[in-house]
């Protein structure tokens, strides 16, 4: 700035200068011109001196001004030497010649001034008009830009247009800053919480890993929410979006009331609180002292969660499931960290949910477990090494058979048998179950089909189609068109559907098996007595068959209470013309109170294990096809040694 002003000043002194040198020069021409002038016409005022009477003027100024012909008359008036005759000299009073200099200069150089002032005022318009133009073109970009911004600029009337376009570029620059925080925002944090992202959070994780210590203990809470596709099936995904803001809320509030947060000086965001994706946030505990305070704030947060949440007019109660892993125990890389906590998070599902869980070595093993029954899985499907077994359900008088129940099993070529308990879950939750449900249709109607020609007419073979088919497949025309592939008529074929899959399908669902009904193929509510469905629902479900879960029997053998529900149950189903199916049956007990409530199919290992289909035929067969042919059904008598143990 200094050096700046130094150049200005040296340049205004250098044009300062020049002008005086300029008017000195003009000057100097024009008294020379004027001189010669007068020595040739002398004018009247002119009047002739003896050389002694004139004395020098004696002002070095004057005479470096007009050279050697200044100089003083007697009465000390300065004059000008014209013409020198005989020792005498013409002179003219140099007042005289200083105005007609002035008269000469004067109305040149006043219609120059008049030039130079037209000349100004024209080129000033123009330049005026020019720069109006140009601000108004700045104007209207710097307009442009804000709205680009998404903010429009009406211009003030009664203000300039500088100071509109002034108003702009200061209204742009606040617009590009607000423009570039929440581009770094939304780089860092999720839309729509506004939390920290997963990218974000794993960065900030192992930033904080790398300076602490081998003492340094942390830990890290995966969140997952109960229940919340329910809330988005139910209500709509503007409803789950609200949920979600609020759940972020209540974290936020734990994160500031427990003093847990870390806020990024840049970005204004709390990175120790994250949305992975989903329903699935995270909290990371920096510095604790232990898993006793990660589980402190575990419980702390299940209870915010079970609050009630208020959407408009309605009222939404959902709950979180947390699994918690720590730092070094559980593992000493943010990745790794997030994936065991989220292992215990499910461990905390599949043990009740709306828990915590703290993730432990068997959790891994597990998951690599299922990991690979997974991938097993998948080569079994394709290289049929899963097959099916058929365990009878009898009618109580004569032991007819009525229904076969179709269950898989799995051979596996180094595990050996892998029980469904353990397959048929991860089956559901990988989604396997769709193709593996396609072949168990296919290969139960095929099998029917082939006893139905032997004679089997009366009997049904029975399915079980989880609520993953029942969301995945087109329910009616999937098992309408496996029973055209296999010959086998509808009303041979029965759907186990479990009690607690009504409680998540839709209407349409519902039409679908109403239109199964219609075709003749029955259904039948599996488990009845575990979910948590009404009495109400049998009379309005779809449904032919009801079958009793075995728990729900054990129980009634040795309480009173539950003997009196479940005679209710029967005497209901009944009344609503529904048969009734006691499952797991194992000892005479079960059995004698069972008749005594009336129920009259009954089904478990006291009559039969699952057998395979060449021990079905064998039985079956062996009493002959005319039997068959006359009762449309086999027999299928006990076991004797069954009830031999069982009494002994």
């Amino acid at each position: 700035m200094k050096s700046i002003t130094v150049k200005y000043w040296q340049t205004v002194s250098l044009l300062f200068l020049l002008f005086l040198l300029t008017v000195y020069i003009f000057f100097i021409a024009i008294l020379s011109k004027e001189v010669d002038i007068l020595k040739a016409i002398p004018p009247a005022i002119a009047y002739e001196l003896p050389q002694q009477q004139l004395s020098e003027a004696n002002t070095h100024v004057a005479n470096f001004l007009f050279l050697e012909d200044l100089a003083k008359s007697p009465d000390r008036k300065l004059v000008v030497k014209i013409v020198k005759e005989n020792e005498h000299w013409l002179i003219v009073p140099l007042s005289h010649i200083i105005l007609s200099i002035f008269l000469s200069v004067f109305y040149p150089a006043l219609a120059l001034l008049i030039f130079a002032f037209i000349a100004y005022f024209l080129i000033s318009n123009y330049q005026r008009v020019k720069l109006r133009n140009m601000l108004d073109s700045m104007l209207n970009t710097a307009n442009e830009i804000a709205e680009t911004f998404g903010q429009k600029q009406s211009p003030k009337k009664q203000q300039s247009i500088l100071v509109n376009l002034n108003y702009a570029l200061e209204n742009i620059a606040r617009y590009a800053t607000q423009y570039k925080i929440d581009t770094e925002q939304s780089a860092f944090c999720d839309k729509l919480t506004q939390l920290t992202n997963r990218h974000t959070f794993l960065e900030h994780i192992e930033e904080q890993l790398i300076i602490d210590d081998d003492n340094q203990k942390s830990g890290l809470l995966f969140i997952d929410l109960d229940g919340f596709k329910k809330v988005n099936d139910s209500f709509g995904h503007s409803f789950g979006d609200e949920i979600l803001i609020q759940v972020a809320e209540r974290l936020k509030s734990i994160v500031r009331s427990n003093k847990l947060g870390f806020s990024s000086k840049t970005t204004n965001l709390e990175k120790n609180l994250a949305r992975l994706g989903g329903d699935e946030f995270t909290i990371f505990l920096h510095h604790i002292d232990g898993a006793e305070f990660a589980v402190n704030i575990a419980q702390y947060v299940l209870t915010e969660l079970e609050r009630d949440f208020i959407l408009g007019n309605k009222t939404i109660k959902i709950s979180a499931s947390i699994g918690i892993a720590l730092y070094p125990e559980s593992a000493d890389k943010p990745n790794a960290l997030v994936q065991l906590a989220d292992v215990a998070m499910y461990r905390a599902k599949k043990d009740g949910r709306g828990i915590y869980k703290i993730y432990s070595p068997e959790m891994g093993s597990q998951l690599r477990r299922y990991h690979y029954l997974l991938e097993e899985m998948r080569l079994a499907i394709t290289s049929n090494n899963f097959y099916l077994t058929f365990q009878p359900i009898i009618h109580v008088d004569g032991c007819i058979i009525s229904y076969f129940e179709a269950l898989v099993r799995w051979q596996h070529p180094i595990e050996g048998a892998v029980t469904p308990i353990e397959f048929i879950p991860i089956a559901e939750e990988s989604n396997q179950i769709l193709p593996l449900g396609d072949w168990i249709l296919s290969e139960a109607c095929r099998q029917m089909f082939a006893w139905y020609n032997a004679g089997m007419k009366k009997t049904k073979i029975s399915v079980n189609v989880s609520v993953i088919q029942l969301k995945h497949r087109p329910l009616y025309q999937w098992v309408m068109g496996t029973l055209s592939n296999t010959g086998l008529p509808p009303s041979s074929l029965m759907l186990e559907i479990t009690e607690s899959c009504f409680l998540d399908i839709s209407e349409e669902i519902i039409l679908e098996l109403e239109k199964l009904r219609q075709e003749g193929v029955c259904i039948a509510i599996d488990d009845f007595g575990t979910g948590f469905s009404s009495l109400a629902i049998l009379a309005t479900l779809p449904v032919d068959i009801l079958k009793i879960d075995k728990m729900f029997i054990d129980e009634a053998t040795g309480s009173s209470k539950y003997r009196k529900i479940l005679k209710s149950i029967i005497d209901m189903s009944h009344q609503l013309d529904l048969k009734v199916v006691a499952e797991g049956i194992e000892d005479l007990t079960q059995l004698e109170l069972l008749k005594s409530l009336n129920v009259k199919y009954i089904q478990g290992f006291l009559i039969s294990p699952p057998e395979s289909s060449i021990n079905v035929g064998t039985k079956v067969l062996d009493q002959g096809i005319n039997h068959l042919a006359h009762n449309g059904a086999g027999v299928w008598q006990p076991t004797p040694s069954n009830t031999i143990s069982q009494v002994v």
